[in-house]
């Protein structure tokens, strides 16, 4: 295997790596991570392991400090009612137009969607959890026929995959949000647009209300 290739698999693998142990909630809000402690506890070398912090860096799943130290992210109760606040806003209208025109062949890709994450769940999978989340909802944002809320629902479903990771409610939180998205699917089978806005709406608020639970608690916790 040519050096460069096996260099970019082994920034992919810590990459992957250090994404899961940041949704599985190992690492928590706040904590800083050094190139040295890390090359030596996953055994790599720096090159693989500072092009997979950047990319967790361009990503949000890391933020660097006034002292240029990576972190992981404390998540901002204010920005994450607001994020919430537009999603429900455009996820709620989207879907509406998704009831519309959601066919037959639509249905079973977001059903596969729900079985896949309900795999995912036995598996502890956090990571494919989050993708499968995120896909689930931008999907439906597609089936709007509406490119603008598409784009818009995808940025705002990549933020609240990190707060979810953040916040460790993708584990006890997943069977939850499964259930709520069956509900959404039931309510678009039925090609029902104002059932399914509604449905959305209230699975977005309990989104919020799961997240802002633990970012309430560790706020209370720092200001100890």
């Amino acid at each position: 295997m040519p050096l460069r290739k096996k260099r970019i698999d082994i920034a992919e693998s810590v990459y992957f790596s250090l994404k899961n142990r940041i949704l599985r909630g190992e690492l928590k809000p706040g904590t800083p991570l050094k190139e040295e402690h890390l090359s030596e506890s996953l055994s790599v070398s720096r090159t693989p392991l500072r092009k997979a912090l950047t990319q967790l860096l361009a990503e949000g799943f890391l933020v660097k400090g006034g002292d240029r130290t990576l972190r992981i992210p404390i998540i901002s109760p204010v920005e994450l009612k607001d994020t919430m606040a537009t999603r429900k806003l455009l996820e709620s209208t989207a879907v509406k137009l998704a009831a519309i025109n959601a066919n037959e062949l639509d249905i079973t890709r977001i059903e596969h969607f729900i079985l896949d994450e309900a795999e995912a769940l036995v598996r502890h999978d956090n990571v494919l959890i989050s993708s499968l989340d995120m896909m689930y909802h931008n999907y439906i944002a597609q089936l709007s026929g509406n490119r603008v809320y598409a784009e818009i629902i995808e940025l705002l479903c990549f933020k609240a995959a990190l707060y979810l990771g953040l916040s460790q409610t993708l584990d006890d939180a997943v069977s939850d949000a499964l259930s709520e998205h069956k509900t959404i699917l039931a309510a678009i089978k039925n090609k029902n647009p104002e059932q399914a806005a509604r449905a959305m709406s209230e699975h977005l608020d309990n989104v919020e209300a799961r997240i802002m639970t633990t970012v309430t608690s560790t706020h209370k916790k720092r200001r100890r």
